[in-house]
């Protein structure tokens, strides 16, 4: 009884000294994810990062300044309803919020891929 409880505690040890590996290279994925969605969608116009940082668009954010803010993970979220993106992003089963002609050409963008690129922007927040 004691070897099979030993074993037991062992191997359940075992387990939550993996777990956290696991995660994090589950959210290394989908941060990566996220980046990959960010360069090719947004870092057009905005600085998203090291990858282009003296990139972007003058008039435009850039990803780490507007991470500073409290409401960052709204204005992520929810950037496509928010101008100018209405005209050229586009989501999938969401009304189109403006019918004037892109300037820019449009995308197609998911929520899942919204929320990857939110995962990549976390990664740009400094620690509090």
């Amino acid at each position: 009884m004691k070897r099979s409880l030993k074993t037991a505690t062992g191997l359940f040890a075992g387990i939550l000294l993996v777990m956290p590996v696991i995660v994090t290279a589950e959210e290394s994925e989908r941060t990566q994810q996220g980046f990959e969605l960010a360069r090719e969608f947004c870092s057009r116009c905005h600085v998203i990062g090291d990858y282009n940082r003296m990139g972007g668009i003058g008039n435009s954010p850039s990803f780490p300044w507007m991470v500073k803010s409290a409401d960052w993970r709204e204005r992520f979220t929810t950037f496509y309803s928010r101008r100018p993106h209405p005209v050229f992003a586009r989501v999938p089963g969401y009304a189109r919020w403006s019918e004037s002609d892109p300037y820019y050409p449009p995308f197609e963008i998911t929520l899942k891929e919204i929320d990857l690129i939110v995962d990549y922007v976390e990664t740009l927040r400094s620690p509090e």
